[in-house]
């Protein structure tokens, strides 16, 4: 009974590479070794579905001379902890074997008091193990299955112990694939979102009746020629910020090319429409922003949409905003303008 219902979760498990597979842009290993936050943050995940009986979760990894070391532990513990790189010193040809034929291996703790079995899973991409997950499970586990269900024990406990793992790994894959897909819709430099995001995201979510707001930074070209792309690239980083100040949780601000912004709201009237607009080109224009000791007073214009309507087509809506913030421009900037 065991071995079947084993082999029932091999097939479970192995339906998590095709996650993987669909994707070959996504580069599991090398994301985590270069960014410490998402290593972070993968252990944060680990720790909460963690449960009691889960003695260590962590993922190990290969490097070019075939050594493993530890990618990631959920041990808090800074004095019992692997840290990352740290060498990982493999069970016989366990993890060899796991890492090799891309299959769940599970190795049985007869000599050892406090563990009863480890699990490793693998990672796969392209084909390819990147990576294993690996679970170490407490004997306490398998005594108390034992004396609750008696001669069931075994069947109950696989079912129970795989299906947990399958959960473990279903959902760190899914939340690092979301992520992933997240970051393909952020602008690098000023962390909100992209044109890619617009056309992807917001196109499919319009409301019946939305506004839009395009903005620009007035004279930008002049910060750059005086101050340099450091500067330049600081004043769109701040003017971002103090925009998303004034942002709701269902805006979106998106940085629609150079020193342009589009932002996309619902459910405000002309008025209200207006209103927004003043107090994000009130705050920027309101004190000077400060880089590396070169103080820039920076104003923007803005061209407001505030009457666009799903039934219509977006570019149309789009460049009525535009053509608002075109009025703006020829009205002296530092102001803002509704459509017609």
């Amino acid at each position: 009974m065991n071995e079947k219902v084993i082999l029932f979760h091999f097939e479970t498990f192995s339906a998590l590479n095709k996650i993987y597979e669909k994707d070959t842009n996504k580069h599991f290993l090398e994301a985590v070794k270069k960014s410490r936050k998402l290593r972070e943050s993968f252990e944060d995940m680990l720790r909460l579905i963690r449960i009691s009986t889960i003695q260590n979760l962590f993922v190990i990894a290969k490097d070019k001379e075939n050594n493993f070391y530890f990618l990631l532990d959920s041990d808090q513990n800074s004095k019992t902890r692997s840290n990352f790189m740290e060498p990982f010193e493999p069970l016989g040809n366990f993890w060899n074997d796991c890492y090799k034929y891309k299959k769940f291996q599970i190795f049985h703790h007869h000599n050892t008091k406090n563990l009863w079995i480890t699990i490793a899973y693998p990672i796969i991409e392209n084909n390819q193990t990147v990576a294993i997950i690996g679970a170490d499970i407490s004997r306490s586990l398998y005594a108390n299955i034992q004396s609750n269900l008696g001669d069931f024990s075994n069947f109950f406990l696989w079912i129970l112990l795989l299906s947990a793992l399958w959960f473990v790994i279903l959902y760190v894959l899914t939340l690092y694939f979301r992520k992933k897909a997240y970051e393909g819709y952020i602008d690098p430099l000023t962390q909100v979102y992209n044109r890619k995001y617009l056309y992807d995201i917001v196109l499919k979510k319009l409301s019946r009746n939305y506004q839009l707001f395009m903005l620009d930074i007035d004279f930008f070209k002049q910060v750059n020629d005086a101050y340099g792309h450091d500067t330049g690239d600081f004043v769109l980083q701040e003017v971002a910020r103090r925009i998303q100040r004034f942002m709701r949780s269902e805006d979106s601000l998106i940085r629609y090319g150079g020193e342009e912004f589009l932002i996309y709201t619902r459910d405000l009237t002309p008025q209200k429409a207006l209103e927004f607009a003043e107090r994000i080109r009130g705050n920027i224009q309101s004190s000077p922003i400060v880089f590396n000791e070169i103080s820039c007073h920076v104003t923007v214009s803005i061209g407001v949409n505030p009457y666009a309507e799903k039934e219509k087509p977006f570019q149309e809506m789009l460049k009525k905003a535009d053509e608002a913030l075109y009025e703006a421009k020829i009205s002296g900037r530092d102001c803002v303008r509704l459509s017609k």
